[in-house]
């Protein structure tokens, strides 16, 4: 059965040895090399012949050719039964990989593994394997987090780290051009998948809105013009929509400074434009004629409401990516799936809101 395995993948290589793959090394760099078993090759096989496993899905070609003399050199001695210590020295150094395969060193930004001599050998079996690469674990995270802590469960996960290619999605193995080894830069890499509205993975129940879209309206976030993970952890979280800091996706809240729902605003933004009084100085968004601070109305007092649980949401009015309105102003809102609209215009050192819910209100400030 093993020389029936060696002669077929022989003879597949043979066959499409001028293919091109993208991404793989070309097989006829393989044929150049022109690895054959030699005739003390063929003694290994009478000892080690389940070596490159037949049961496996896919054999690296030296192996599976019985070529053991090109990573392995065996002295006389060892033929002679009694294995020595020593009788046999591996050549498990890259190096050695390059031989056949294209180096994957030559990008600006190595993975660590790579600086290992062994290297290759760490992450891929030379003989034989069920995965493809030939490597050592059944799946790319198994092999990932035997160096590096990927535990994706959290509160909320990302859906690219648990479905598909998971860390190869967004990180080339070897070496590359970019930071953590992403295949581009961040934001350009989350805006590879967030250019369009994405169901939710976790549950289905959420759309994910086209966030290039937002980022491109009139009223962007200044926060957003940064890195995604400024505001977002790439894998998990233990707050909602992968948020670095606590954000309340509730509607109404009850506003309380040291409990504070909005904890992910306020990494940028100060508290104090939540202020009752004395507050002239730390936000626009007031009446100055009823010395009145807007904010603190709406969030803090409930849009003066007896229940304060009622406090509105920042995201009511915002967007923490971008809105079609001058100061990030949304023109929508949805109430249990029914739009409000809302249209907001700047005035004279001030600005106006009409609601579905309260007719249109203006507010001025003296200077």
């Amino acid at each position: 059965m093993f020389k029936n395995k060696v002669w077929m993948i022989t003879l597949v290589i043979t066959l499409f040895g001028s293919v091109q793959a993208s991404g793989r090394e070309s097989l006829l760099k393989l044929l150049a090399n022109n690895i054959k078993a030699t005739a003390d090759d063929a003694m290994c096989l009478d000892c080690h012949s389940g070596v490159a496993d037949n049961t496996m899905n896919f054999i690296h070609y030296p192996a599976g050719a019985g070529a053991c003399s090109y990573c392995h050199t065996a002295k006389p001695e060892h033929f002679g039964g009694d294995n020595p210590q020593g009788s046999v020295s591996i050549n498990r150094k890259a190096e050695n990989c390059y031989t056949c395969h294209e180096r994957k060193d030559e990008n600006p930004v190595l993975h660590g593994a790579l600086a290992d001599v062994d290297s290759c050998v760490n992450c891929h079996n030379p003989h034989s394997s069920n995965v493809r690469p030939l490597l050592r674990t059944e799946t790319v995270p198994a092999l990932c987090s035997t160096c590096h802590d990927i535990s994706v469960q959290g509160k909320s996960q990302h859906g690219p780290v648990i479905n598909g290619q998971t860390c190869l999605n967004c990180h080339t193995p070897h070496s590359g051009k970019h930071q953590k080894l992403l295949h581009k830069p961040a934001k350009d890499l989350c805006l590879a998948c967030h250019n369009k509205e994405i169901q939710a993975t976790l549950n289905g129940a959420r759309t994910i809105p086209n966030i290039q879209k937002k980022l491109e309206m009139a009223g962007a976030h200044p926060g957003a013009a940064g890195s995604c993970l400024d505001c977002h952890k790439a894998h998990k979280s233990e707050n909602n929509r992968l948020l670095t800091s606590p954000w309340s996706v509730k509607t109404y809240n009850t506003y309380a400074e040291q409990e504070n729902p909005y904890s992910m605003c306020f990494t940028c933004h100060q508290t104090d434009m939540l202020k009752k009084t004395d507050f002239v100085s730390d936000t626009g968004f007031r009446n100055d004629t009823k010395k009145l601070n807007l904010h603190w109305f709406h969030v803090v007092d409930a849009a003066g409401s007896e229940d304060k649980s009622r406090g509105r949401s920042c995201k009511i009015c915002h967007d923490p990516h971008g809105a079609p309105q001058a100061h990030d102003v949304n023109n929508t809102w949805f109430m249990n799936g029914n739009p409000i609209k809302i249209e907001y215009q700047l005035i004279d050192n001030g600005g106006q809101c009409t609601k579905s819910c309260h007719a249109t209100r203006q507010y001025r400030r003296e200077n």
